[in-house]
């Protein structure tokens, strides 16, 4: 779901985009070849790939028209007429798939293939280190665009048939391996309708106009589940017991839809202001739909009592975790800054107020810190002594 703003820029920015094209290795059901032809680029440079959990990159190929090949070295100019690589696939298991991993993957049984950009899809570049537009392109003919490198990355899906619902105007494409999710679009769309109806509302400017969301079964025994945003879609797990979608899991399957879809609309955050916004505004939008979830203070309540790092603040676990990598800390963006936003949310209901309208003008420092201007609008509402209350608990 790239607008169709950044499209056009893509194009815009360069004649002649590159093609990755994707196909299946013969015989190899865990294999993936990508081929790009770069002979229009003259002298080029690879660039590495976005990573996430290693700094794993594909081993590159220069094929020539002749039919010789010699590696490529990553941020080395070279000439060449195509370049190739090989992504080999994890065979998911009876648990489902671990969206948290972002793996390349492949399902035996139902035929499906999920290609992430981390780790798997480098760039290039012509003599500076800007990318040159990329499109990726399936074996059954669909593309998508490289984002920008700032922005989330692509997944890339295949062999699942997508159907197209109407929300009010906004294009939802739903993908699943998941059957029962279609046998009940009847029970979870008038719900996914009114979040995603609100969390719009909040960004009155946003230029999203089609949801991409694809769900995948994840067992209720492996004891995980989780979602992710990419560029063009949003991945979510369905939790089932047994093979069975139960009507309990439902407020799970909406939170996480609705926490990725805020990572769409609000895309200029840091780190723990994205994770707990999304958390908070996820959890909200269900307060206005039958499945609603226990408040954002209550759950920290409760949270805090076992989990060893309750009293590092939202900031320096920030920090931790952009600067060290320390994702133990992790989880405080989930549930102590929601409780953080709940907090200063009602503070400013209070005061007929609301957080809801001031949520796209929201600045932060470099630092991560909101910035100035963001805390002076919300003083002058609250009041400082309420302001640094609200701070000193949770920042």
């Amino acid at each position: 779901m790239l607008t169709l703003l950044l499209s056009t820029a893509l194009i815009s920015s360069a004649k002649s985009p590159l093609t990755y094209q994707l196909e299946q290795v013969a015989d190899r059901p865990d294999l993936i070849a990508v081929s790009v032809e770069t002979k229009q680029l003259g002298t080029f440079q690879a660039l590495p790939a976005k990573t996430f959990t290693n700094d794993t990159q594909p081993v590159l190929f220069c094929v020539t028209t002749n039919g010789s090949q010699s590696a490529v070295e990553y941020q080395t100019p070279i000439q060449c007429d195509h370049v190739t690589w090989q992504l080999p696939l994890a065979e998911i298991d009876q648990n489902g798939f671990d969206i948290a991993e972002q793996i390349d993957s492949y399902e035996p049984r139902k035929g499906w293939r999920f290609i992430s950009e981390f780790n798997s899809l480098p760039r290039f570049s012509m003599g500076n280190d800007d990318p040159v537009p990329a499109q990726v392109c399936t074996p059954d003919s669909q593309c998508g665009w490289m984002p920008n490198a700032d922005q989330p990355p692509l997944f890339v899906i295949w062999g699942l048939k997508p159907i197209e619902l109407d929300v009010n105007g906004k294009a939802v494409k739903i993908t699943t391996d998941t059957e029962q999710i279609l046998q009940t679009v009847d029970k979870w769309k008038p719900a996914l309708e009114s979040q995603l109806n609100y969390l719009i509302s909040l960004y009155p400017d946003n230029t999203v106009n089609q949801w991409d969301i694809a769900f995948f079964r994840r067992d209720k025994q492996a004891g995980s589940v989780s979602g992710a945003a990419g560029s063009d879609k949003i991945l979510i797990n369905v939790i089932l017991n047994d093979g069975q979608l139960e009507d309990n899991e439902m407020p799970m399957l909406l939170k996480i839809a609705a926490h990725e879809s805020m990572h769409l609309l609000n895309t200029n955050s840091p780190g723990w202001a994205s994770e707990s916004i999304a958390e908070y505004y996820a959890i909200k939008s269900l307060d206005k739909t039958p499945y609603d979830f226990a408040s954002p203070q209550t759950q920290w309540q409760n949270f805090k009592q076992s989990f060893p790092f309750a009293t590092t603040g939202l900031l320096e676990a920030n920090s931790r975790v952009s600067k060290e990598q320390q994702y133990q800390y992790y989880p405080l963006f989930y549930v102590k800054g929601p409780a953080f936003w709940q907090a200063l949310d009602q503070s400013l209901t209070d005061k007929g107020e609301s957080l809801d309208t001031r949520l796209p003008t929201l600045t932060f420092n470099k630092d991560g810190r909101l910035s100035e201007a963001s805390i002076a609008d919300l003083t002058n509402v609250i009041g400082e002594k309420k302001w640094y209350e609200i701070a000193n608990l949770y920042l």
